[in-house]
């Protein structure tokens, strides 16, 4: 209970000045209520990736002790948590979004009205989206083992089944019983098919995005160090400033140019690319007029953060291979070699519970870590989706907003992730209990969930190797001068406007 205490504790504080780090000036005194579901929502991430340890201890202990109750108390805190990531993912964080989208300058009643509707259009399209699913699909098809003994053994004809999750019984008379294998039809209830529905959406979230993040995120911060801000003089930074200045005008002039052209189609798919490209290209001027004018402003240098981008890469390059090893490991060869860090975490376990718990988030929270770095990538490269940066003291709070929302449903599918990968860790445990008798045989779904064929797990794997090699491709085969990819951008974002 004390190391649940302070743990939680730690977490809301860290969640506050991660908060209060990352918000952009602007947002400062204002804009109480995003701030308020930010901050909780991200707590309820982190108190759902760090529920796994304390559900493990404790089914440990109730495993025995049998007199213990814990495991149904854990069982509804799961419960609770999942439906609140869905409160807050469909109805919470759209309210706040939509809100601080809507124009300040509209009357109160006009920014109501537009907030309530389009939350409403957003609640609408996911409570038809899990009706038509629960009501159509929304079984559990269990592959049982039926033990049907004679009558003068049980005293009647009874049937007995045998679940994934019951080990078969053992004891002379049954194993000469004629057995069969069957698959035993269950109706689901509501709140496990809405549990389901976000993990695999999550999945699919961590499946795309994890895969870039895995890689980009300790190559970027390598990349930081490498590029860090150098001393120039006043000739190079009047040169460099006048270029920028040159593509801000020239950005300037196709905005204008767009917004007058696409009036009537502002919702096309089109329209959206070419508004995302945009975005990116501001943003990259942006930082690139910040780090022009620490290279003239030396004395503003901080050296610390480029050896710390390093660092800290180096390190995220390490979890990033530890991470892999460890599916290879637990995920495709089934466990045959050995532990790994489930054996780390139970020994550090063992010397203090916060050592095991502390060593364990690091690793569940880089998992949200690369997941929010992949989507800012997936971005940045396709358009798709708008673009929304996380950056110190320059984070709106609409981006804010967005990447709490993909945490909250990525924590989802992340925590059965690390269920399944540190499973001789999380032994035992009610959550393990939950993915693996129910979710993972839901109709549909249980093609994802195969043990046999670990879908999401090779998707994963595969999206890492294709950033791998299209990042290793860039930095050996695509060194170009920085204006030459300036202007094919520019005359892109034109030939996009034109069209």
């Amino acid at each position: 209970g004390i190391v649940a205490a302070v743990v939680g504790g730690i977490t809301l504080v860290g969640c506050g000045v991660f908060l209060i780090q990352m918000q952009h000036p602007e947002d400062n005194n204002v804009a109480w209520l995003p701030k308020l579901i930010v901050l909780l929502g991200l707590f309820l991430a982190c108190g759902v990736m760090l529920l796994l340890p304390f559900d493990a201890s404790m089914s440990q202990q109730c495993e025995e002790d049998p007199s213990c109750g814990a495991t149904a108390a854990l069982g509804m805190a799961w419960y609770i948590a999942f439906i609140s990531i869905a409160v807050f993912v469909f109805v919470l964080i759209p309210l706040a979004y939509f809100w601080y989208e809507t124009d300040d300058e509209e009357g109160v009643c006009n920014r109501v009205c537009t907030t309530i509707c389009w939350s409403l259009v957003n609640l609408f399209v996911f409570i038809t989206i899990l009706m038509a699913l629960y009501f159509s699909i929304g079984y559990v098809e269990l592959p049982v083992t039926v033990v049907q003994p004679f009558a003068e053994f049980a005293g009647g004809n009874n049937t007995y089944f045998v679940t994934p999750d019951i080990p078969e019984p053992d004891f002379q008379e049954v194993a000469r019983l004629p057995t069969y294998k069957a698959i035993q039809k269950i109706q689901t209830s509501m709140v496990i098919y809405i549990l389901a529905l976000l993990s695999f959406m999550g999945w699919i979230l961590t499946t795309c995005f994890g895969g870039m993040g895995f890689v980009a995120l300790p190559m970027d911060m390598i990349g930081a160090w490498y590029n860090r801000p150098r001393p120039i003089d006043l000739k190079q930074f009047a040169e460099k400033k006048l270029e920028l200045k040159k593509r801000c005008e020239e950005l300037i002039a196709v905005g204008k140019e767009t917004q007058n052209k696409s009036k009537g189609s502002r919702g096309s798919m089109k329209v959206r690319r070419f508004t995302n490209r945009y975005k990116k290209m501001v943003l990259d001027l942006e930082d690139e007029l910040a780090v022009l004018n620490l290279c003239y402003k030396k004395n503003e240098i901080n050296p610390l953060i480029p050896w710390g981008n390093l660092f800290f890469g180096i390190l995220a390059g390490v979890l990033s291979i530890s991470w892999g090893v460890q599916l290879i490991l637990e995920v495709f060869l089934q466990g045959l070699v050995g532990p790994y860090l489930s054996d780390v975490f139970q020994r550090l376990t063992s010397v203090f519970p916060l050592f095991g718990v502390v060593a364990y988030g690091i690793f569940a929270f880089y998992l949200l870590a690369v997941v929010v770095k992949g989507s800012i990538k997936f971005a940045g490269r396709f358009f798709l989706i708008s673009i929304h940066p996380l950056k110190i003291n320059g984070t709106m709070m609409n981006s804010f907003l967005f990447n709490t929302g993909i945490i909250l449903i990525c924590s989802v599918s992340c925590t059965q992730l690390c269920a399944t990968a540190f499973r001789q860790y999380a032994h035992g445990s009610a959550i393990s209990q939950l993915f693996v008798s129910q979710i993972q045989y839901l109709r549909g779904l249980n093609y994802f969930y195969s043990v046999d064929i670990p879908v999401f797990y090779s998707l994963l794997f595969m999206v890492a190797m294709v950033q791998l090699i299209w990042s290793i491709t860039c930095i050996f085969f695509c060194q170009r001068e920085q204006a030459t990819t300036v202007q094919d951008a520019m005359a892109e974002l034109r030939r996009e406007q034109r069209e």
